[in-house]
């Protein structure tokens, strides 16, 4: 029983030292505004000898990977989406959870550390997009069923609004919802009926 409760308090250690290790990391991306993030930086960071650092993550490629799964899921971001006329919702919900710290999204958008981290749920996302297009795409010829599919991603991620902040007049709630009326143009230009009659709230500059 001892040897089980040693045993049950070096796992409960170990768990804290790599949520320490993570949030670090997470803090890194956001605080520095570097384009590399560095195993000895962090462990610093976290308290710990670089040497214990490697016992958890073998490399830095790892090391960001956790770190993005950890972000992503702490800030509560949605996978699973139910149809494609959710996917819109979804991206808003998302974006959202992510422009509550602006700092740390633009650096998984800009920096190569913050894509590598983005990186680890990015695949997982775009599976979900893929999935739930699925009963409009599925009656299109390969081609345009991947360049939809792709385009409807790619406007279901950070970047996308990110960059239309950036290079317009816009806000990041404003960029966020013009993003969602397009994907929900293009969903519906997929599929029967007429176009969504969704209300935008653009602000004037």
């Amino acid at each position: 029983m001892a040897s089980d409760g040693r045993s049950t308090l070096r796992e409960r250690q170990a768990e804290q030292v790599r949520a320490a290790v993570l949030e670090a990391t997470v803090a890194q991306l956001e605080e520095t505004a570097v384009d590399d993030v560095s195993m000895a930086d962090v462990a610093t960071a976290a308290g710990i000898s670089l040497r214990t650092l490697y016992r958890y993550f073998p490399d830095r490629p790892s090391l960001l990977h956790a770190a993005g799964e950890h972000l992503y899921g702490s800030l509560g971001v949605p996978y699973d989406i139910a149809g494609p006329e959710d996917i819109s919702a979804s991206f808003l919900d998302a974006a959202r959870r992510l422009s509550a710290r602006p700092a740390l999204t633009r650096a998984l958008v800009q920096t190569t550390a913050g894509r590598a981290a983005r990186s680890a749920t990015r695949e997982q996302r775009a599976e979900a997009i893929r999935t739930a297009l699925k009963p409009l795409t599925d009656g299109l010829d390969p081609d345009t069923a991947r360049s939809a599919t792709a385009v409807i991603a790619h406007l279901c991620s950070a970047v996308s609004w990110v960059s239309i902040t950036d290079d317009s007049r816009l806000s990041d709630a404003d960029a966020q919802e013009a993003v969602a009326w397009a994907i929900d143009t293009l969903v519906a230009a997929l599929g029967p009926g007429p176009p969504p009659r969704r209300t935008r709230r653009i602000s004037r500059p």
